[in-house]
């Protein structure tokens, strides 16, 4: 099975084998699928639950263990559609849900659902249409934060655009996402990072180029977030795609 990443604005694709992540917080939602069999998932807290799928909100502390398994990890950033739509249908009540998606629909065919991002045809349960909306200066937050370095915008940079004190703006992006401003500020910066790093194959210049001091403070982050160090999804990949 061949090593995927594919990554888009609003949503990204892993497809391979990454082993353990220790315990992380991602800045997204995000639906992991057991490709080749059963993973397993740990939130903080509760115990290890052996599943063929995942969805885990943004911003849940959590392992997981792949070892031996190839998996298929879709992150959907929290303000686009599917991430709206999956946290309207299956999160409004837990942090994550196990076992959604068709097990029989694993097979040949896939990989194109999953890079077409035909969730439909795959989840158990047809998705809900979002019934709120972002606050239009936290939707404009997401959107400066998301844009990519060297414009890196700081919190006070921000309130003062938005007409808010730092600490109106963390409680409001805070209630409006369920993510702290910061986590999703670094969140933003390593999707940076990842689009940048197609162009150069180099860690440390596209660390440096995304405005980390060096490759240890990306690779400080990156583990942070993702459990893994960069090298884990970076090598070796079989098909590597970044679409704007």
């Amino acid at each position: 099975m061949k090593k995927r990443l594919h990554i888009h604005r609003d949503h990204a694709l892993f497809m391979g084998n990454f082993g353990i992540a220790q315990p992380h917080r991602h800045g997204a939602l995000v639906l992991l699928i057991g490709l080749s069999g059963s993973i397993r998932v740990q939130l903080e807290g509760n115990e290890l639950v052996c599943c063929r799928s995942a969805l885990i909100d943004a911003n849940v502390n959590h392992m997981v263990d792949c070892v031996d398994e190839h998996v298929a990890a879709l992150y959907f950033e929290i303000d686009s559609l599917y991430g709206r739509q999956l946290r309207q249908t299956f999160l409004q009540k837990q942090h994550a849900v196990f076992d959604i998606i068709r097990t029989d629909s694993v097979h040949s065919g896939y990989t194109n659902r999953l890079i077409t991002l035909d969730l439909e045809t795959i989840l158990k349960h047809p998705l809900t249409d979002p019934t709120d909306h972002f606050d239009l200066r936290i939707a404009n937050c997401m959107q400066l934060l998301q844009q990519d370095y060297p414009r890196i915008y700081t919190q006070t940079d921000i309130s003062n655009q938005l007409g808010l004190s730092n600490s109106r703006l963390n409680h409001l992006f805070k209630q409006q996402t369920g993510l702290d401003f910061r986590h999703f500020r670094l969140w933003s910066k390593l999707a940076s990072f990842m689009r940048d790093i197609h162009n150069t194959k180099q860690i440390t210049l596209s660390a440096l180029n995304t405005g980390f001091s060096d490759s240890a403070h990306l690779s400080n982050a990156y583990r942070k977030m993702f459990g893994i160090k960069p090298s884990t999804i970076l090598a070796k990949l079989d098909d590597f795609s970044v679409h704007e």
